[in-house]
Order: structure tokens, then C-alpha cells, then sequence
């Protein structure tokens, strides 16, 4: 976990460009989200749990949606769940080249903890249960609190 004094030095540093782009996706899925979750996507920890049940609705309706409709749902909903991530953990924003997304990386420079989440967002989007969003999150956190010296995870 972050002290406040941590948060909100972050919040003062300059932001560089994939930050920015991260904030404008997750600003993107507030935005497109239902009514009732609006007021609700907070970037809290709870708010997670309200991601989580908006991709399982969406889910239902997947069959409607192009390709290119459900990485953009996963992109916003994934970049979303990265800014959060990073608001409650701390860490940097890097670009996967691999993967071809941004990740969160935290706990460096004595550990590494990355957090890639637009597959599992979609994953979810398509259905898969196992892929429950706010235990991904949760898990992740909990990765973050005091890891061992060398420790090197990735959830995906």
C-alpha cells in the first residue's frame, strides 16, 4: 500500500504521454457507461467491483458487438482499471510491445509486479467467468504490499 503523502506527490508530477492516453481511455469508459454506474467509477477500490459488473452485462450482449467494438470496450475498461491501479498502488506506466498494451509496473526497483489488463477484460467480455476482475485487481494488490526482495509477477 501507498501512503498519501506518496499519492499526492504523484498527483503533482508532470504526467508523460501513455499516462495521459490511459487517462483519456479510462475518462472513455466512464463516459460510455451505464447510467446507474457514472457516480460510481471514483477510481476506489470499490469501483472495481462496478467494473466488474458492468463487463459482466456487457457480456451478455458480446454477440452484438464487432471485433474491433470488443477491444475497444476492453481497451477503456482495461486503461480504467490500470489509472485505478495506479491511484491505489502506485508504480509506473510502461508499453508492452509483446502484448501491445500498457502495463503498470510496481514495487521496483527491489521487486517487479505488472499489471496488463486488457486481455482479461476481454476475456470477460467474451464470457469467461474465470476472469473476474475484481479478484485480478485484488490479487494484484495484495502483490503489492510488502513483496519479497526479487520477486518478479505478472498478471495478465
Amino acid at each position: 500500500m501507498t501512503d498519501k503523502k506518496d499519492v499526492a506527490k504523484r498527483a503533482d508530477e508532470p504526467k508523460n504521454e501513455l499516462y495521459q492516453e490511459i487517462e483519456a481511455w479510462a475518462h472513455n469508459a466512464i463516459l460510455n457507461s451505464p447510467k446507474w454506474s457514472i457516480s460510481q467509477l471514483d477510481y476506489s477500490e470499490k469501483s472495481i467491483t462496478v467494473v466488474d459488473m458492468i463487463i459482466n452485462e456487457l457480456s451478455k450482449k458480446n454477440f452484438s458487438y464487432s471485433e474491433e467494438q470488443l477491444d475497444m470496450i476492453a481497451q477503456e475498461y482495461g486503461c480504467y482499471l490500470l489509472l485505478t491501479a495506479y491511484k491505489l498502488y502506485g508504480g509506473e506506466f510502461y508499453w508492452n510491445d509483446e502484448m501491445q498494451q500498457p502495463m503498470l509496473i510496481c514495487c521496483e526497483p527491489d521487486a517487479t509486479v505488472v499489471l496488463l489488463t486488457w486481455n482479461k477484460v476481454k476475456g470477460r467480455l467474451l464470457g469467461d467467468k474465470a476472469d473476474h476482475l475484481a479478484y485480478f485487481l485484488d490479487e494484484f494488490g495484495k502483490a503489492t504490499f510488502r513483496p519479497e526482495k526479487g520477486t518478479n509477477i505478472a498478471y495478465l
